[in-house]
């Protein structure tokens, strides 16, 4: 796993991994990995969800992640909690981040996507936040 993303960063893949559902400071893979943005969930009100991973050698950002309304089965929609639920949220926000400049990688995300909303060192840089991780993304790219 780790030498596959180590190939894909070379190759400018911006790589973002759920933390883990078990409320725990514990080390998950591949969200551990130094070429991987950790991602673990937070509630409504900004603070970590209980059943979370947390801790600063996993989580580089946290983002929503209790009842995320998403397609279902039957073509019906449903609600769904877990880590699972806000990785999208920050790989939406690299894919935003490569639409400003097809130069973004790995560390350039990493940079942008640290200007978040701050909680606790528990969650890495904080809740995610679009216009400023967005708006270090445009700062960067105009340099």
């Amino acid at each position: 796993m780790a030498t596959a993303l180590k190939f894909a960063n070379r190759h400018r893949v911006i790589s973002v991994a759920s933390a883990g559902n078990d409320g725990k400071e514990v080390i998950v893979y591949p969200a551990s990995l130094s070429s991987v943005m950790g991602v673990a969930s937070t509630a409504n009100d900004d603070t970590r969800s209980a059943f979370s991973n947390y801790g600063e050698d996993l989580v580089w950002v946290a983002a929503p992640g209790e009842g995320i309304v998403t397609t279902y089965r039957l073509a019906t929609f449903g609600a769904g909690w877990g880590t699972s639920f806000s990785a999208p949220f920050v790989s939406g926000a690299a894919a935003l981040l490569l639409n400003i400049s097809s130069n973004f990688n790995e560390s350039s995300a990493e940079r942008s996507l640290a200007h978040a909303l701050w909680i606790t060192p528990d969650l890495g840089n904080g809740r995610v936040d679009l216009y400023q991780a967005l708006a270090a993304g445009l700062s960067a790219s105009n340099h």
